[in-house]
């Protein structure tokens, strides 16, 4: 004898409808559109406490430079030496095609001094420009913006009143005087010259130029004018700090200590060296 079973309705498996389906896509969009911002700026806050952390390591390279040289900090402007330009890891000497004046800036002699590698490319400021990729990138570039090669992007620069002697001087004494009107990125630097508030070192502009104005001489220091300085294109390629950390620039400074500022580098422009008298002959 066969039994027949019947299956009840509501023991029939079944799916969603197309409504179903498009309300839960909504919700889920939804829930996408509310969190994405939220994910973003976490995302840019990492990398504004990982510049940070990233000038402070560079201040304990320049502490540990100060002991070696001395008490200065390296130059913000150099000339190598032509013979190693000319010469491989091994000292072999290779003439010809090389430029007789290269300038390189403070970046290249900490990072020959961190890793004991020389730099020895024919190019003005290679490290500053990321030529030829190597650790610098890691080292010496923000990780807020691109690592380009060949461009200058985002990298650091100092502060070249702060850098070169805690403001701009005539004959030793700290004064401003109209017939001296910008600091010697030669003159050696000494950490207890500069006034605390002054920074050594800032987040660069990603575009800058100096110079010629074709970014072909791309620059590893921020003279006083240029602190808030545009330049030729009124927008993007001037010599100055960057405000790309929540319209704020992150700093390192006299004590080797990092902090992000949104008012410091208008105020630097106006007054190069803090001392509430507003500088306006300064020019870049």
């Amino acid at each position: 004898m066969v039994r027949t079973v019947r299956v009840r309705q509501s023991d029939r498996p079944t799916a969603f409808t197309l409504i179903e389906l498009l309300v839960v896509i909504s919700i889920i969009s939804l829930l996408i559109s509310i969190l994405l911002p939220s994910l973003s700026r976490a995302r840019a806050q990492a990398k504004s406490l990982h510049c940070l952390a990233k000038l402070k390591d560079i201040g304990n390279a320049l502490g540990a430079y100060e002991n070696i040289s001395g008490g200065s900090l390296p130059p913000a402007l150099w000339n190598p030496d032509q013979n190693d330009l000319n010469s491989d890891d091994k000292g072999v000497q290779h003439p010809g095609g090389r430029p007789s004046v290269v300038e390189y800036g403070w970046t290249e002699l900490l990072f020959t001094y961190l890793y004991s590698q020389p730099v020895r490319l024919e190019a003005n400021y290679p490290v500053q420009r990321n030529l030829d990729s190597r650790a610098w990138q890691e080292y010496f570039i923000c990780k807020a913006v691109g690592n380009a090669d060949g461009v200058s992007s985002g990298h650091y620069r100092v502060y070249l009143p702060s850098w070169s002697a805690g403001s701009y001087v005539l004959d030793g004494e700290d004064r401003y005087d109209e017939s001296f009107s910008r600091a010697d990125p030669r003159r050696p630097a000494s950490r207890d010259r500069i006034r605390p508030r002054l920074p050594l070192i800032g987040d660069a502009n990603e575009e800058s130029e100096r110079g010629d104005g074709l970014g072909n001489d791309d620059c590893s220091f921020i003279d006083a004018g240029e602190a808030d300085y545009a330049g030729s294109n009124g927008r993007t390629n001037g010599n100055r700090f960057s405000d790309r950390h929540y319209g704020g620039t992150n700093y390192l400074f006299q004590d080797m200590h990092g902090a992000w500022d949104v008012r410091l580098r208008t105020e630097l422009a106006r007054d190069y060296d803090l001392n509430s008298v507003q500088d306006i002959d300064v020019q870049p």
